[in-house]
């Protein structure tokens, strides 16, 4: 009898067992299911969140970025205005340092003793108007204290007499002949003792070409000669204004050597040492362009 109820017990308990496996399934499974509803929830919430973020960031990052253009097309025009104006300032300094000279005045022709080549002895002394007229056109440009130009000058003057030491007899010549004309063309340089100041003393040294021709008188021909020479200067400039200076110099021009004859057919040649020199003062202006 015992025996037997224990059976149907252990039968029961089993029944009940097979019966709450499905519930307890259902419910593991509601309970997984309802977890899973949660995380997808929660994973939803998050990405919405993110996507909202996110959504902040590159409307920040897009305001930030046009914020950067502007100011970087701000910061671009600005230096171009800078590079252009320092540009513009650059070549109107450079401009303004070139410079054009005029000036004009009197000039002395120095005499000279001419020579017998064959034996080196003074032949005749040519005799020149002492005051003759002169003008020159330079084109410079102004480094400072220092100035470069290039410049044309004319001297005009006349063969006057020339004393022949054999027999100390002086031949004048008539006023329609023995002209003379002096063309220069000389490379300069100039130092400035004060150039930033409206009162200024200067000193040129230059050295150039000189094409020199001078008309027939009794005995000598007519001729044309081509030497070197070397032109010294000194002077005072004045400044009217940032552009226009004003100056007075003093010059000389001492030029090489030159030979000739005596217009009598002779085999003879003659050197003139010291000739086509000469000395003077200008006045003249200076113009920056």
């Amino acid at each position: 009898m015992l025996k037997h109820l224990s059976m149907i017990q252990r039968n029961i308990l089993f029944l009940i067992s097979l019966l709450s496996f499905p519930l307890l399934t259902f419910s593991l499974e509601r309970q997984d299911t309802k977890t899973d509803k949660v995380q997808q929830t929660k994973i939803s919430r998050d990405k919405n969140i993110f996507r909202v973020l996110e959504g902040k960031e590159i409307k920040t990052l897009a305001q930030e970025l046009d914020i950067y253009a502007k100011n970087f097309n701000q910061y671009n025009q600005k230096e171009m205005k800078i590079d252009n104006e320092k540009k513009v300032k650059i070549i109107e300094n450079l401009r303004n340092k070139f410079y054009l000279n005029f000036s004009f005045g009197s000039a002395s022709l120095k005499d000279y003793d001419v020579y017998d080549n064959s034996t080196n002895k003074a032949i005749w002394d040519d005799r020149y108007t002492k005051i003759g007229s002169s003008f020159e056109l330079g084109f410079g440009y102004d480094f400072g204290k220092i100035r470069t130009e290039i410049s044309y000058a004319r001297e005009n003057g006349r063969f006057d007499e020339y004393l022949t030491y054999s027999n100390n007899n002086i031949t004048r010549i008539d006023k329609d002949r023995g002209k003379l004309h002096k063309d220069f063309y000389i490379i300069n340089t100039y130092y400035d003792f004060r150039d930033d100041k409206r009162i200024s003393p200067f000193i040129g040294l230059g050295i150039g070409f000189l094409n020199s021709i001078q008309d027939s008188a009794p005995f000598i021909p007519g001729y044309e000669r081509q030497v070197l020479v070397l032109q010294l200067k000194g002077g005072l400039s004045y400044k009217l204004s940032k552009t226009n200076i004003i100056f007075v110099e003093g010059f000389t021009r001492n030029a090489d050597s030159h030979t000739t004859n005596d217009g009598l057919g002779t085999p003879y040649v003659y050197e003139a040492k010291n000739g086509f020199d000469s000395f003077g003062i200008q006045i003249g202006l200076r113009k920056f362009l």
